[in-house]
């Protein structure tokens, strides 16, 4: 029964039109091949510049410059009676733009927000490793989310 379900389920899957996004030779990983990954400024930034690298596969020159700025902001919460932070929430943003390199026309700007948490220990160090360790991971979050939107604004594009 579940076979049944699930041929009839991928038969009117394809009859709707569906694509994967990311099919091999298809234009949307070429899209992104095409995309030069401008260089950041600190050690938060070149970490999320890797993760793009890693995903998209370029670092050569291309049609597009992908420039990113990050921003964070972290905030204490669970305040215990002598005033310390229980917790710590880190907020991190990406503006970013894509820039068409022939003309230098912004072509797509937007920004993406990653939130996360953390507990605030005694030690300084844990402390420390956590926080570094939660930025890492939003950034990583804020890598899928900006090759999603580069991908679906690639795939809206009038193919030429």
């Amino acid at each position: 029964m579940k076979n049944l379900l699930l041929i009839l389920f991928l038969t009117a899957l394809g009859g709707c039109g569906f694509t994967p996004m990311y099919q091999s030779g298809g234009g949307v990983m070429a899209g992104l091949s095409a995309i030069e990954i401008a260089p950041m400024e600190d050690r938060l930034g070149q970490q999320m510049r890797g993760y793009m690298v890693d995903r998209i596969g370029s670092e050569s020159s291309g049609i597009y410059r992908l420039d990113m700025k990050l921003r964070k902001e972290n905030e204490g919460f669970g305040i215990r009676p002598d005033a310390a932070a229980t917790q710590e929430q880190v907020t991190l943003w990406a503006d970013y733009s894509l820039v068409r390199i022939a003309d230098g026309i912004t072509v797509l700007q937007d920004s993406l927000r990653a939130r996360s948490s953390f507990d605030v220990v005694l030690s300084d160090f844990a402390t420390l490793s956590q926080r570094e360790d939660t930025e890492k991971r939003l950034a990583f979050q804020l890598a899928d989310q900006l090759q999603t939107d580069l991908a679906t604004w690639l795939l809206s594009q009038p193919k030429d």
